[in-house]
């Protein structure tokens, strides 16, 4: 009996076509079959949170005049010094911040050698009017790997197994307030109807989603987007945590 949603190689699905065959019923299944595995299946991609945690420091601030700069906060990892003043902005807080980090795991069939796959994330924005006056709508949007790194944040992450942990830096897709309770989602607004707490825990969270980008012969397939809610925690001791799907 045939395995259900193995892979058949590009080469044997070629050889059902070549001049003089004419493909048998199943030959046409396993043809569509892997077409439906790269779309419907995602790659093998599986996201959970770590049963583990992670603990960092951060220095935090907030801009003096948000009207002055297109960067309304700066978080800096504490490595044990005091905080360092910052022309423009004014330092709010420092304090640890524990959080899980993300399990990543993809199918074993996936040659990683072949297919270059990377993890890209992508962040939520709300709807923004810019500079210009151009409307920008609300969705998920993947920030250009400099952007990312400026605040802290990686876009793109390149996958070297099949199973990997992923350390996102959660903290910094949260802008700071003076409270940790003041947390607000990066890139939102403080006005009504402005997504903010999660439905059960009442707890601050920010959106982003998680896709799988494979190489295929100069090609480029993106598997369909996995939803993470990543949550931030209430007190000092309550973890960053995630809620996915």
């Amino acid at each position: 009996m045939e395995e259900i949603n193995k892979l058949t190689q590009r080469e044997e699905l070629k050889t059902y076509f070549e001049t003089g065959k004419y493909p048998t019923q199943s030959q046409f299944g396993r043809f569509i079959d892997n077409y439906v595995h790269l779309n419907e299946f995602n790659f093998g991609l599986e996201i959970k949170p770590t049963g583990d945690c992670k603990t960092k420091n951060y220095h935090f601030y907030i801009a003096e005049d948000r009207k002055r700069t297109n960067r309304g906060h700066i978080n800096v990892e504490n490595t044990g010094n005091a905080p360092e003043p910052i022309d423009g902005y004014k330092h709010i807080l420092s304090r640890e911040v524990g959080y899980k980090r993300l399990n990543v795991k993809l199918s074993s069939e996936l040659d990683i050698d072949k297919y270059q796959p990377k993890i890209i994330i992508k962040r939520y924005k709300q709807k923004k009017r810019l500079q210009s006056g151009f409307l920008k709508s609300p969705g998920f949007y993947q920030e250009l790997p400099g952007d990312a790194e400026s605040w802290g944040r990686q876009s793109e992450y390149p996958v070297k197994s099949n199973e990997m942990v992923l350390d996102i830096n959660p903290i910094n897709y949260f802008r700071p307030g003076e409270n940790y309770r003041d947390f607000y989602p990066a890139g939102t607004f403080n006005r009504p109807g402005s997504f903010r707490y999660s439905v059960h825990h009442r707890k601050p969270y920010s959106l982003i989603q998680m896709l799988l980008e494979i190489d295929v012969n100069g090609t480029k397939f993106r598997s369909n987007p996995v939803t993470i809610k990543i949550i931030l925690g209430r007190e000092k001791n309550d973890v960053i945590n995630y809620i996915i799907g």
